[in-house]
């Protein structure tokens, strides 16, 4: 009995160990980062009023650091020159909630204005997405320079903004995306002809992006097919009556 403590300890430690290489996929590799990455192109240029443009991507260094297995970049203008830019990148769950903007923008030298806070934005067809967002504000010598941001993850199609990603995604780990959205907010007091065109973006981006990605969350179990109507049963062919005979 006295080294029944022992061997409980060292099963413990063995169980956490085997925890730990199934988190760093040190048993090996998982195929839904690779799906995901892959299904980042599906994500059409032309949404809605929006016409987007590809940007230079991360430097691969930067995509290491972050876990990211595949990264999708651009800028979106609409007919009144208004500007938006996304960032969506897949990765792990340990890796992916590290660099987020409220660390990110103050090392680029950007004040956060106020402690990020979750908003639900609402789109056609009754749909939501969650986001954090914050306002980040630069000086410079032409002057002050703000950017409103948009931050949120995805396992199954659903952006949310979660206090606790782990409990939150638990069973979900090896394969997430995270979407940034980022606009240059008029400088000065806001005057009531302004739009808020950085959530009017998101209103049409977020349930094109949900149907662009739908494929990689089917492929690997997140989504469920939805089951096609039954087509209705054929009768079966009446025999012919018999023909009276002369």
């Amino acid at each position: 009995m006295k080294y029944l403590p022992i061997g409980l300890a060292v099963v413990i430690m063995i169980a956490a160990g085997w925890v730990q290489g199934l988190w760093s996929e040190r048993w090996g590799t998982f195929p839904e980062l690779q799906i995901f990455s892959e299904q980042l192109e599906a994500i059409p240029l032309q949404i809605g009023e929006w016409q987007g443009e590809n940007q230079e991507k991360s430097d691969q260094k930067i995509l290491k650091i972050a876990g990211a297995e595949g990264e999708l970049v651009r800028t979106y203008r609409n007919a009144h020159n208004e500007e938006v830019r996304i960032s969506m990148i897949c990765a792990r769950l340990q890796d992916i909630f590290y660099h987020t903007p409220d660390r990110c923008y103050p090392a680029a030298g950007f004040e956060m204005q106020g402690d990020p806070h979750p908003e639900v934005i609402e789109c056609p067809g009754g749909a939501s997405a969650e986001f954090f967002t914050t306002s980040f504000l630069k000086s410079e010598a032409t002057g002050t320079h703000t950017e409103r941001g948009f931050w949120s993850w995805s396992a199954d199609g659903q952006w949310v903004a979660p206090k606790n990603p782990k409990l939150k995604f638990a069973g979900q780990q090896h394969a997430l995306y995270k979407l940034y959205i980022f606009a240059s907010e008029p400088s000065g007091k806001k005057k009531t002809t302004d739009r808020d065109f950085a959530r009017d973006f998101i209103r049409v981006f977020v349930p094109t992006v949900e149907q662009s990605l739908r494929p990689a969350m089917v492929k690997v179990g997140r989504v469920k097919v939805e089951a096609k109507e039954a087509k209705p049963e054929e009768k079966p062919d009446e025999p012919a009556e018999p023909k009276e005979s002369a």
